[in-house]
């Protein structure tokens, strides 16, 4: 039995697959640098093993290989990205054609035809105009393309999946019930599940990048600089008073988890829901990777009213892959049911 799942962030493309009983993950930074195919170009980007692809007279280097040409040819402009605020960035003309590339080169073809891959999909914003269903039905295409048939789940509660946060109610304990939250780059994606089911689902077009931009417009410095010292040096429980931009970035790192929290509690009283036990919060993604997140997010929680009690706070075990990590059990349950399915109708 094969199946395969697919993560699609705004900073990064993760596919996983079960190999020999273990969990094996591919990733690629969701970029592309564009070049003239020139002279000696693409034997120069062979011979380095770059990944690459040409369209007419142009070369799109893809992946980490794109961060690496534009930081050695300090050419910022002609590094882009296909995604932004977690969907497909609408201003980028190469946005689709690129993901479809990175797609395959995380996960590849399908193994056989109909093989289950699981994708995660943003839920709609509760601050923007847009929804996901242009960005969901151009995966989902690309995915049927290689050969798939795609799942799309929540991205947040592929972290419930894979975290597995429990309520203890009336002597038993109920798996897969609690609130994931993904804070990618591009957005935050939170969801309540109780037994695995979604209760609310929304997302926040701000996260990593919001942090970013916001802290080199009131600190007039590239933004590049701020990801230096957001993943070199900060760190959210020793805060260097005497760097400006380490206080910069605490002040709106502090200002993002109250502002999802905020959302949370106007979104859950939308919901007929009523949650009596006191409920796990699991937490992923690469901003919250930074040291001292957690620590932050509880210190926000403790001073904002919740309409229930939380019973703890954690960070998954990998913040990086959880996501993924989650997707992946959904897929190997979608194709076991399909094939208990199939084998049934065969009798």
């Amino acid at each position: 039995m094969c199946a395969k799942a697919l993560d699609v962030g705004t900073c990064f493309i993760v596919g996983a697959e079960l190999k020999e009983g273990k969990e094996v993950f591919k990733s690629e930074r969701d970029a592309f640098f564009v070049m003239p195919n020139k002279d000696f170009a693409e034997e120069m980007l062979t011979n380095a093993g770059a990944f690459y692809v040409v369209k007419g007279d142009q070369l799109y280097v893809v992946g980490e290989d794109a961060l690496k040409f534009s930081q050695v040819t300090g050419n910022t402009e002609s590094y882009r990205r296909p995604m932004a605020k977690g969907v497909l960035n609408p201003t980028e003309e190469d946005a689709v054609s690129m993901i479809k590339v990175m797609i395959e080169g995380v996960i590849g073809k399908a193994a056989y035809p109909g093989e289950v891959c699981a994708v995660t999909i943003p839920a709609n914003p509760v601050d923007a105009s847009f929804n996901i269903t242009y960005h969901e039905m151009v995966i989902c295409k690309f995915l049927r393309d290689l050969g798939y048939e795609p799942k799309a789940i929540n991205e947040a509660l592929g972290i419930v999946f894979s975290e597995n946060p429990t309520v203890s109610s009336k002597g038993e304990v109920l798996p897969f019930t609690g609130i994931g939250v993904s804070f990618g780059a591009g957005m935050v994606n939170l969801v309540a599940a109780w037994r695995a089911q979604q209760l609310l689902a929304f997302s926040a077009g701000r996260s990593g990048d919001w942090i970013d931009a916001e802290v080199a417009r009131v600190r007039n410095m590239p933004v590049s600089h701020v990801i230096h010292v957001k993943e070199r040096e900060l760190d959210l429980t020793t805060i260097d008073d005497t760097d400006q931009t380490q206080v910069a970035l605490d002040i709106y790192y502090e200002d993002l988890i109250r502002y999802v929290l905020d959302h949370f509690k106007k979104e859950f009283k939308r919901t007929s829901a009523s949650i009596k036990e006191p409920v796990e919060i699991c937490i992923g993604g690469g901003t919250a990777s930074v040291p001292g997140f957690v620590q932050k997010f509880e210190k926000v929680l403790s001073r904002t009213p919740f309409p229930f009690d939380v019973k703890n706070v954690r960070l998954a075990k990998d913040p990086l892959k959880c996501v993924t990590a989650g997707a992946l059990i959904a897929a190997i349950s979608e194709e076991k049911k399909r094939k208990r399915k199939g084998g049934a109708a065969a009798k």
